[in-house]
């Protein structure tokens, strides 16, 4: 017995080889490999945890509240399965704890709610009382904070807080939700809100692999030309130093990562321009910015982008909450196995091949994947059973 990807697993096949007389040649014979996975809470990981990054900005009350109503369409697929997971809120705010800005470590701490009534509680646990109404509380984090959003730079010095220790767990599967309506700008050596000191309503690259006089779609209507007459400015982070900091922090990469990054934000020009003129935002007329470094994370990572602009988040919600499930309870296998012979039992019965409510398989990590219905609970058993492609794999 040895471990496989923090499930159990239990070899149960054997391949084997004949060998012909005389000289006159090999046969191989590859027997059918059962592998049998056991989840179980007490020995097995079922941890999952989810830190949500919300924009604290001006312009987000009413998305703040478009999350909080929906939130029962993400948490719900948790209980039901019976997870263990741990919940925190922090802001795009929290970069400015670092010595280059406010110097001031509290900034970093997970949040709980603003106003006269805090929540009193910084991680949501599975056993929390009342959680729906603590992670209303917790995720209203206000509209008075810096126009100058920095969701990744937050994300890394919130979990990187001595004041939120315990909060990620080295084996659970970490999930980053980020709510914003603008991109990141991570940068510690670019000053808060000095995006040129210009007549631009809000951030401006000046970076010909972002924003030039031919490409407006990144910082908005009218918005290009602005920015052309700065000089030149220094461009935000790479997506790929925070990708490399979360492989070091998880000690995963590749297709075997044990976390993604969702983001629910601006997806196209069309919600750009629509949230740019919606006065319910508090922030109507200033230009709002395609969210592309969200999107990259997200698709490097294998998470799910839902739109701003969407009247109800329930449906991103839901897609976001599933593909978590589907992450977490993936199964590696230790062969490649021949995919016409997978079969999958789960509690002694047979599941379907089937990408809504059954199993897949995913060639790039070499795992069998779970979707909706077919997700297995805790304590259930989970044999796999399949003919590898060869002896040597």
């Amino acid at each position: 017995m040895f471990m496989v990807g923090s499930k159990r697993l239990i070899i149960a096949g054997l391949v084997l080889l004949s060998v012909t007389g005389c000289g006159h040649g090999v046969q191989f014979s590859i027997g059918q490999t059962g592998q049998t996975f056991t989840q179980k809470g007490s020995t097995v990981n079922n941890a999952i945890d989810v830190l949500w990054v919300v924009d604290n900005s001006s312009s987000m009350s009413p998305l703040q509240t478009n999350l909080t109503s929906n939130f029962n369409s993400f948490i719900s697929n948790f209980q039901t399965e019976g997870y263990d997971f741990h919940m925190a809120v922090t802001t795009t705010d929290a970069y400015k704890s670092e010595a280059n800005f406010l110097n001031n470590s509290s900034l970093a701490q997970f949040g709980d709610g603003v106003g006269p009534n805090p929540s009193g509680v910084f991680v949501i646990l599975s056993t929390t009382p009342n959680l729906d109404s603590v992670f209303v509380n917790n995720a209203t984090t206000g509209i008075n904070g810096s126009g100058d959003e920095r969701a990744f730079s937050s994300m890394r010095d919130a979990l990187n807080s001595p004041l939120n220790a315990g909060f990620l767990r080295a084996n659970s599967f970490f999930a980053i939700v980020i709510l914003s309506d603008e991109d990141d700008f991570s940068n510690a050596n670019r000053s808060e809100s000095s995006w040129g000191n210009n007549a631009a309503a809000d951030h401006c690259y000046y970076d010909t692999t972002m924003d030039t006089a031919s490409t407006t779609a990144y910082s908005g209507p009218n918005h290009v030309s602005t920015c052309a007459r700065l000089s030149p400015q220094t461009p935000p982070d790479t997506v790929g130093s925070y990708e490399s900091y979360l492989d070091t922090l998880t000690q995963s990469t590749g297709s075997s990562r044990r976390y993604n990054v969702n983001a629910i934000t601006v997806l196209d020009g069309a919600c750009q321009l629509s949230h740019s003129q919606d006065p319910s935002n508090g922030d109507a007329g200033f230009v709002t910015v395609i969210g592309q470094r969200y999107i990259q994370m997200s698709n490097d990572t294998n998470g799910v982008t839902g739109s701003i602009c969407d009247a109800s988040y329930a449906a991103a919600l839901s897609n976001i909450s599933n593909q978590i499930t589907v992450l977490s309870t993936q199964f590696y296998l230790s062969r490649i196995p021949q995919v016409s012979s997978i079969s999958v039992w789960v509690n002694g019965v047979m599941i379907p091949q089937d990408p809504n409510n059954g199993w897949t398989y995913s060639s790039s990590s070499n795992s069998i994947q779970f979707h909706g219905t077919a997700t297995p609970p805790q304590n259930a058993k989970i044999n796999v059973n399949f003919s590898p492609v060869s002896i040597a794999t």
